[in-house]
């Protein structure tokens, strides 16, 4: 299979997935105003958390970053034509399993066979082409290397959960283990690779990213990355100690985001002034919300803050704030710009639905206390949404992607 079917279809079967995450999610919203008969609501949940990062963005971002970095001359796309089979078999594995078993041994084993065959991914990809990644694309690789790295880090914590689960329950060192992977997925494996794809692009257009403001910033993320994991179990009041080294870890990654994108907004002429409203929309977007997660980060660091932080409805808005507003909306920026989605009436209607329930839905979650009839108004933004993500996996093209 050439490159250019392996990107379109590739992306064709992660939008595939995350309208399965917007059907889920609807039913998931539904819930709370009547229970749906014969579904577990935890085991639907397990699904749609399982497919979104698995289904959705992780495959996007293998297809991303395969066609960003590994040369066309190289002949080696079978091998990882295998490794996505195996991912989206596994997916597919875990949705027609946890809504029906939750945790239990097939939802385990097909989690298993994708968190190993994506740690083997990892190691493979940074060992054959990170060797190979010379002059201008070197620095745009040191993110995507760390990406993986951190993705490779994330899937240690599923391991640890059965043993963990079987001997002391779900204590708090259990529900630690899932904000350990949590953590790394979103603050290592999604934000460094999707910097990593901005600085690939800049480099593609001629633009030198070997710059002080971009190898501090990375430095400054890559340090703070491993203890601002301290911020997400702050909400087990283990000392004001902790607290503090969360807020310094907090402080410096935030730093080196905005160092990151000081040297980024340099060249928005590079990256916007030749593209529509839409992607401008797209990249504003995702880079309002990824400084906004950031800046939410280093608020919770302070303990007049961590029962608002840790309450249930704004840790779903922070979730949804982080895997929406920043990651999905950036994956769409790179999907267009590449050529892959393709810009018409229908897709800008999906863009807009996307928008609006997102901007909505974020909004109610935050004030949930005091909006009347919540449930049922989220329950209408999530299919909404739906909508939306139907709209534009439509606008998938079929002919060449953009290098």
């Amino acid at each position: 299979m050439e490159r250019t079917k392996l990107v379109v279809q590739g992306v064709r079967v992660a939008f595939i997935n995350l309208l399965i995450v917007g059907i889920i999610g609807c039913s998931l919203r539904y819930f709370f105003i009547d229970p749906i008969p014969g579904f577990n609501y935890s085991y639907l949940l397990h699904a749609h958390s399982h497919l979104a990062l698995l289904g959705w963005v992780f495959m996007v971002l293998f297809v991303l970053i395969l066609h960003a970095y590994l040369p066309v001359e190289t002949g080696r796309y079978k091998k990882y034509i295998y490794y996505f089979v195996i991912l989206q078999l596994a997916n597919v594995g875990m949705l027609f399993t946890f809504p029906f078993t939750g945790y239990a041994l097939w939802s385990i084993v097909f989690s298993t066979i994708h968190a190993l065959t994506a740690m083997l991914f990892a190691w493979v990809f940074i060992r054959e082409v990170g060797s190979n990644i010379t002059g201008p694309h070197s620095l745009s690789f040191q993110f995507v290397k760390w990406a993986l790295v951190l993705l490779f880090v994330s899937n240690l914590a599923p391991f640890a959960l059965g043993p963990v689960s079987a001997t002391q329950g779900k204590t708090d060192l259990y529900y630690s283990l899932i904000y350990f992977y949590l953590h790394f997925q979103y603050n290592g494996w999604f934000t460094f690779g999707l910097l990593g794809l901005l600085l690939h692009q800049l480099e593609m257009q001629g633009v030198n990213t070997d710059h002080k403001l971009v190898k501090l910033g990375f430095l400054l993320k890559l340090l703070a990355v491993f203890p601002a994991y301290l911020l997400s179990v702050l909400w087990t009041s283990p000392g004001l100690i902790w607290n503090i080294l969360g807020g310094v870890a907090a402080i410096t990654q935030l730093v080196g985001l905005v160092l990151i994108l000081v040297f980024v907004m340099r060249y928005l002429s590079v990256l916007l002034s030749a593209h529509s409203g839409v992607m401008k929309m797209l990249f504003f977007t995702g880079m309002a919300a990824v400084c906004t997660q950031h800046v939410l980060m280093l608020l919770s660091a302070f303990p007049a803050l961590s029962s608002i932080a840790f309450a249930r409805n704004v840790v779903i808005a922070y979730l949804h704030l982080v895997l929406l507003g920043f990651v999905t909306v950036w994956i769409f920026y790179q999907l267009i710009y590449l050529c892959v989605m393709e810009e018409y009436l229908a897709s800008k209607l999906g863009f807009g639905l996307f928008f609006l329930a997102f901007l909505a839905t974020e909004s109610i979650l935050v004030f949930q206390g005091v909006i009347g009839s919540s449930v049922v108004w989220l329950f209408s933004l999530a299919i909404l949404q739906l909508l939306g993500f139907i709209l534009l996996t439509m606008s998938i093209k079929n002919h060449k992607v953009a290098t």
